[in-house]
């Protein structure tokens, strides 16, 4: 169910695969911004349920975050997988691909879906008990995942302004998550 509508959320972008090279900067634009705003949101559970256990309320809400935060990391993953396809398909060349493999504007982006696609296959329960103590740390690779995307996206990207805006808020749950630390320390 989640999937069908956080998916719905994007559905311009996925029903794009069919559309002609017109709609090709916009597909590209708009399934890069939505893996990333899904990303976002998946790395801010853990400091909102921080957040939640520090103001003792809201914590239906965090236990349904928590069950669904692996199935919002996979519509990240999904919108990243159709960002590729946009690409393939605009490009038509296998040629064409593994030149702009070698410039970093691309490579950074390739680098980013591995990680991602490392992240997705890891997601389901079986994973998580196969790897132990491991699958946490593999986990925390989201985060440099996340800042290839972006720098993709800045190298891409003509306009550095959306791109420093979705930084800001990428950064904002890893600093928020180290405060909640030090406030825990603290006390």
């Amino acid at each position: 169910m989640i999937y069908a509508v956080l998916l719905w959320l994007g559905r311009d972008t996925l029903l794009g695969l069919a559309q002609d090279d017109a709609y090709y900067p916009a597909l590209m634009y708009d399934s890069g911004v939505w893996s990333i705003r899904w990303l976002i949101v998946a790395i801010s559970v853990t400091p909102l349920l921080r957040l939640i256990t520090l103001l003792g309320r809201g914590q239906a809400l965090g236990r349904w975050l928590l069950r669904k935060r692996r199935h919002i990391g996979l519509v990240s993953a999904i919108f990243a997988v159709v960002h590729l396809l946009h690409y393939l398909r605009h490009e038509g060349r296998l040629d064409a691909v593994l030149h702009d493999l070698w410039l970093l504007e691309y490579a950074t982006g390739w680098l980013s879906l591995a990680l991602i696609a490392a992240l997705a296959v890891t997601s389901h329960a079986w994973a998580v008990r196969a790897m132990g103590r491991r699958w946490k740390r593999l986990h925390l690779w989201v985060y440099p995942a996340g800042i290839l995307a972006l720098w993709h996206w800045y190298l891409l990207d003509y306009y550095t302004g959306r791109v420093l805006f979705w930084s800001c808020l990428f950064a904002a749950p890893p600093l928020l998550r180290w405060m909640f630390l030090r406030i825990r320390h603290a006390a």
